[in-house]
């Protein structure tokens, strides 16, 4: 057996994964027909029990937000693969510890016990905190129970969704702490910072969403309350960017000083030909050899461009604007 079947059997062992693969199909058609089937059975019971259809928004926020983190689970999960492929492309190890490198930190990320009690641990949080209190006023009780149900099956995957989170975080800053090719292309440094901006602004759009569903229901915080909790999440959004990230940047530093350094006495032996024999031979291979300083000086030392770090910006002040104006308009009285 192969390193990365070992480790493609190690993380499918999650119940999410598995949960997913029952559904013939790709993951995302499978999320898709989760959530309309929470939408589905959601709009028959209003239908049924509460003669209508009042709340079938917050049902349809809910069953978006559902896909959506299922959806950011799985599309984790399916780029392991190539996670692994960038770190052999990069770390100056022998290939079989790069693999079970690679295993190790699967494990762990993709740990089910430790990824379900987080979750349920995250549920509870969000009970004591009085997050999960909607003030919603159902004719029956197995109304609310659908409600809630959906509810916290939401708020589960976004417990689920943090631990991966987190656990992604700690993987990308442990790449920092290991040994780097000279020779690694920053195409492959900024891969990893590409698959990780996409996760992050993949996290921001639940989050905004998550605001959505908030603003929807009757307010039952203070206005304190509503900012502190949203902001607490919009912080711990950008310290998610950009601290591991940061591990990235010091590698990417290193690597272009060591290749600098490298290339310049390649540079400075060249140019003793051309001075001493000037052929059109010589110079030209030494006009190419100033091009490539030239590309060296201009290479970007973060994995991440400005337009990533400007999507997850709008992203995340979007709630907090829209909060902000329905306090104010609220005080005013329109």
């Amino acid at each position: 057996m192969t390193g990365r079947s070992s480790a493609v059997e190690n993380i499918n062992q999650m119940h999410l994964v598995r949960l997913i693969s029952m559904i013939p199909g790709p993951y995302y058609l499978g999320w898709a027909l989760i959530s309309t089937a929470v939408l589905l059975v959601s709009f028959l019971m209003l239908l049924w029990f509460e003669k209508s259809l009042l709340y079938l928004d917050l049902f349809g926020i809910i069953s978006i937000i559902i896909a959506m983190e299922g959806l950011i689970i799985s599309w984790a999960h399916d780029k392991w693969d190539l996670f692994q492929d960038i770190l052999l492309g990069i770390v100056d190890l022998p290939r079989e510890d790069i693999v079970k490198l690679s295993q190790k930190q699967a494990a762990e990320i993709f740990n089910d016990p430790k990824m379900i009690a987080f979750a349920l641990l995250f549920i509870l949080l969000v009970h004591l905190v009085g997050v999960d209190y909607h003030g919603l006023s159902f004719g029956s009780d197995i109304s609310y129970f659908a409600f809630m149900s959906a509810y916290y099956l939401a708020v589960y995957l976004e417990g689920a969704g943090l631990y991966i989170l987190i656990m992604t975080a700690l993987a990308v800053h442990n790449i920092g702490l290991l040994p780097l090719r000279v020779d690694a292309l920053y195409s492959e440094f900024h891969s990893i910072g590409m698959i990780y901006s996409k996760f992050t602004i993949c996290a921001a759009m639940v989050y905004i969403v998550w605001g959505i569903f908030q603003i929807v229901i009757p307010l039952q915080f203070s206005s304190f309350q509503i900012i502190a909790w949203f902001s607490g999440f919009a912080i711990i959004l950008f310290a998610y960017f950009l601290l591991p990230q940061y591990s990235i940047h010091k590698m990417m530093i290193s690597t272009r000083k060591e290749r600098f350094e490298f290339f310049s006495s390649q540079l400075r032996a060249a140019m003793d030909g051309p001075l001493e024999v000037p052929t059109d031979e010589n110079v030209s291979q030494l006009k190419d050899m100033l091009m490539v300083q030239d590309k060296l000086n201009k290479m970007s030392e973060w994995p991440f461009g400005w337009r990533e770090l400007l999507y997850i910006s709008v992203i995340i002040i979007i709630p907090l604007i829209i909060i902000l104006l329905e306090m104010a308009l609220g005080i005013a009285g329109l």
